[in-house]
């Protein structure tokens, strides 16, 4: 089949989106298929080509600016003559610009991968946001999703429990569910390459990696600390990351008083990335609301060897083997994720033995190959629809 991949940013711009698209993009590649990806050339400033070949894959970028944070406007009007000889021509919301661009409008199938719901997060720099500001943003963007994801031909995201609790998606009939994979050839290789094993796991270390967004709970890993070190002092918690919040997390730290324990990382190469999630005897996650869907970094964590301590929020909590390869625990709860925290410390055996649960994990429920061909099958299902309209 000929795909055509539609989505509003994608790299140098990055996040869990982009990487989604990527990695399904060379998927299907593998695959047999014939895959272009259009998406707008934002950040401008990185200068990045309008087309250029991608893992296998082509990539268009257009001419683009953002009205507003996340919200990319092409600034030369989206040709649905570019969609010409496709079969299947796949979007990516939110931003919803192209969807609305060509649901109901083209021939082809509409496939609509919904990422996450629009979330105003709840505090931004360490300040709460006033709750009627959310609701003045949401209401109308989940009117405008449910309209027009209901035009499409089919619709998935990745997690049963994150549909469920969705303001757009539980009024859209018939949404799927499909995980997201993980690629691991090249995380493998530098574990070889660094020469990890086993024995390199710090059973005194512990790691919060990711964007300092406040979505993220990145200051309940820090309030979680003057528990921990109550019962183990030597505790090391690893910080890696960079964002809006930094300034109220370095000064949570200090009020805290528990600097000396902390080691703070900004943005990290790839190399890195892995040695710090392989020696790290846990990592964990406590993101606090619907911006988070899937959490691909549980995924990584488990490559590695790592496991995780996820917030029990929809998406994310669907994505481990609870007992086995993590634990849930209460969003924005510093007395919970001590509380496990200090049970994979007092037990480093154990936490090991659920890094190795959660490597089995990602090679066979989360094998791109595997969800590639659900993928298709969802193609094919669109392709049907069509064909007996």
């Amino acid at each position: 089949m000929k795909i055509c991949m539609l989505v509003p940013y994608f790299y140098p711009h990055t996040g869990g989106t982009e990487k989604y698209v990527k990695d399904l993009s060379t998927a299907l590649t593998q695959a047999g298929h014939e895959v272009t990806v259009i998406s707008t050339n934002l950040p401008a400033e990185k200068n990045a080509p309008a087309e250029e070949m991608m893992s296998g894959f082509k990539l268009i970028r257009l001419p683009a600016v953002n009205l507003f944070s996340y919200l990319p406007v092409t600034r030369k009007k989206f040709d649905l003559k570019m969609l010409d000889g496709y079969d299947i021509v796949h979007c990516h919301v939110p931003s919803f610009g192209f969807l609305r661009e060509v649901v109901q409008k083209i021939k082809q199938p509409v496939i609509v991968t919904y990422h996450c719901d629009i979330t105003v997060s709840e505090k931004y720099y360490g300040i709460p946001v006033p709750s009627w500001f959310v609701r003045s943003v949401e209401k109308p963007s989940n009117i405008m999703a449910r309209m027009l994801l209901k035009r499409a031909d089919v619709v998935y995201n990745t997690t049963k429990t994150y549909a469920d609790t969705s303001p757009v998606l539980k009024y859209i009939p018939n949404v799927r569910h499909i995980p997201i994979g993980m690629f691991h050839d090249n995380i493998d290789e530098m574990q070889k390459k660094l020469g990890l094993t086993e024995k390199d796991k710090n059973p005194k270390q512990i790691l919060w990696l990711g964007r300092m967004a406040g979505n993220k709970g990145c200051d309940y890993m820090v309030k979680a600390m003057p528990a921990i070190l109550k019962r183990f002092p030597d505790t090391r918690l690893i910080i890696c990351g960079d964002g809006e919040e930094k300034t109220h997390i370095n000064n949570l730290i200090d009020s805290l008083g528990v600097r000396r324990s902390i080691e703070m990382f900004g943005t990290v190469n790839f190399d890195q990335l892995v040695k710090l999630f392989y020696t790290s005897l846990v990592y964990v996650f406590p993101s606090i609301n619907r911006l988070e869907a899937f959490g691909i970094v549980q995924l990584e964590s488990f490559v590695n060897y790592t496991p995780v301590i996820c917030s029990d929020i929809p998406g994310p909590n669907a994505v481990m083997d609870v007992g086995t390869t993590g634990y849930l625990v209460p969003k924005q709860d510093p007395a919970a994720i001590a509380d496990k925290v200090s049970e994979l410390l007092a037990n480093p055996q154990k936490a090991i033995e659920m890094g190795k649960a959660g490597r089995r994990l990602v090679e066979t429920k989360y094998d791109w190959k595997n969800i590639c061909a659900q993928v298709v099958e969802l193609y094919k299902e669109g392709l049907a629809k069509k064909k007996g309209a």
